[in-house]
């Protein structure tokens, strides 16, 4: 006698659009998925979570307005039985926590293999809620507790609060960080992984090859396209990208 296979019911939540499009082409080659609804940001994603009860929540990390994290803190507020998968490029401290708190998570590109293994695990999955909430909550206990990124050097380790990150600029394939306190650090996280580490209301990309921290913005010159950025200690000049004015424009309005 044929059993039926269990579908699961999936939701996916990301501001980038690129990254919704794959994610759903690769869940239509699983057959006990089924993408209900996406969203392209963390409010609107509530929204569905609570509408359609999904069973998986594939969640980026960093989104404007509201995180993932905070997401997921405001859906402990709801009495929803979801897991919750995030999707990021974040390889510092999130990925410990996420594993020590036995959570799921995919690094971006996502790997076929490694999300229909996400599927195998909650198909043999058989732990109460009561377990599901205390997991949870040790991810949030680690995430909210750590103000400092974690950000991986030639060498070892370097940590710094996000305040203190006036402009990142790509250095190949590595991210040159220039301080408040004039100091510049290289680490080895891409210019797109500190992207997705950091806020993007706070952080905004002015190009390809600059990150720059909008709390110093002092002027722009429209013509030349040029950002001038001043920490009292040193000043900056960044060109922003033609197809990045009016997004940048937008955030002074």
């Amino acid at each position: 006698m044929m059993t039926m296979q269990k579908m699961f019911k999936c939701v996916a939540i990301d501001d980038e659009p690129q990254a919704i499009f794959v994610l759903q082409q690769l869940l239509e080659q699983i057959p006990e998925a089924k993408l209900v609804a996406t969203a392209d940001n963390a409010l609107s994603g509530l929204d569905i979570i609570v509408k359609y009860q999904p069973d998986i929540v594939f969640l980026d990390i960093q989104m404007p307005s509201m995180s993932g994290i905070e997401l997921v803190k405001k859906e402990q507020n709801f009495p929803i039985n979801t897991h919750f998968v995030f999707v990021t490029a974040f390889d510092s401290y999130a990925l410990e926590a996420i594993k020590l708190a036995a959570f799921d998570y995919l690094l971006k590109p996502v790997d076929p293999v490694q999300l229909k293994a996400v599927f195998d695990k909650l198909g043999n999955e058989k732990e109460e809620a009561n377990t599901l909430n205390r997991q949870l909550n040790i991810l949030l206990r680690q995430l909210n507790h750590r103000d400092k990124l974690r950000l991986n050097t030639r060498t070892g380790f370097l940590l710094i609060e996000p305040q203190e990150i006036v402009i990142v600029a790509a250095d190949g394939n590595y991210s040159k960080i220039s301080m408040t306190d004039g100091q510049t650090e290289t680490v080895t996280q891409t210019i797109g992984q500190m992207a997705e580490m950091l806020d993007k209301a706070i952080f905004f990309r002015a190009s390809r090859s600059h990150l720059i921290n909008l709390k110093f913005v002092r002027r722009f010159d429209r013509k030349n396209r040029k950002i001038h950025l001043d920490n009292m200690l040193l000043t900056y000049e960044v060109n922003l990208a033609r197809n990045s004015v009016s997004a940048f424009e937008k955030i002074w309005r």
